[in-house]
């Protein structure tokens, strides 16, 4: 009976600190060092940008990783705090994907921090991984689109079919077709692209889309 006892604390025990260590995990991204602060002092210690188990947890963290990172330009690549504030969160979300390969934000995230960095290779395994893996994620492929756009030069051609069905997508729904109307205005060489790909859709789709380009130009959305 005694050792039945003494059995049954010790698992007691055990649940209780393996329910702290969880605890513990998810208040990280309260507690540890934030990109912002990152940023300014380029110095990290081991637990910044810490998350814990849940996708909650981690979703926080990468988005703060995803806006800090869409604040810095190509020129900033010779900013060694900037850029290792970029590198951690390409660490952390390189974390993220191996242990959920199915993280389509943390994929994108990855894939932002990569091209900054000068990595070609896994900027583009990113983009195509996060595609793949959140292909009906209409947020996500917005960010997606616009980060394909700006590094469009460094894309191969994988990542560039990706990026044709992220369009596509984009312009089947009614915020991704405003989103694209206002890229169309902004941007000239966009317009050939994603005229294309408007062609192919229904008559009513290209109908919303070119309703949405005058709506824009009206409105001076640019």
């Amino acid at each position: 009976m005694k050792k039945t006892y003494i059995f049954f604390s010790v698992v007691c025990l055990a649940l209780a600190a393996g329910s702290l260590h969880v605890l513990s995990g998810e208040l990280e991204p309260f507690v540890a060092e934030r990109f912002p602060d990152a940023k300014i002092s380029g110095a990290f210690s081991a637990d910044a940008l810490a998350h814990g188990m849940s996708s909650y947890s981690k979703e926080m963290i990468m988005k703060d990783c995803f806006v800090g990172i869409r604040g810095y330009n190509k020129a900033d690549i010779y900013n060694i705090k900037a850029m290792s504030a970029v590198e951690k969160c390409r660490i952390r979300a390189s974390g993220i994907v191996k242990t959920t390969p199915t993280d389509s934000f943390a994929w994108l995230v990855r894939a932002a921090a990569s091209i900054r960095l000068g990595k070609v290779e896994e900027f583009n395994q990113s983009v195509t991984n996060s595609q793949m893996s959140g292909p009906n994620e209409q947020w996500i492929a917005r960010h997606r689109v616009e980060l394909v756009e700006n590094f469009l030069p460094q894309a191969d051609a994988p990542t560039l079919a990706s990026h044709t069905i992220d369009l596509g997508s984009l312009a089947s729904s009614g915020r991704g077709v405003r989103y694209l109307a206002g890229r169309y205005i902004s941007n000239p060489d966009f317009r050939e692209r994603i005229t294309a790909i408007v062609e192919t859709l229904p008559p009513k789709e290209q109908r919303a889309f070119l309703a949405n380009i005058k709506r824009v130009m009206r409105e001076g959305e640019i």
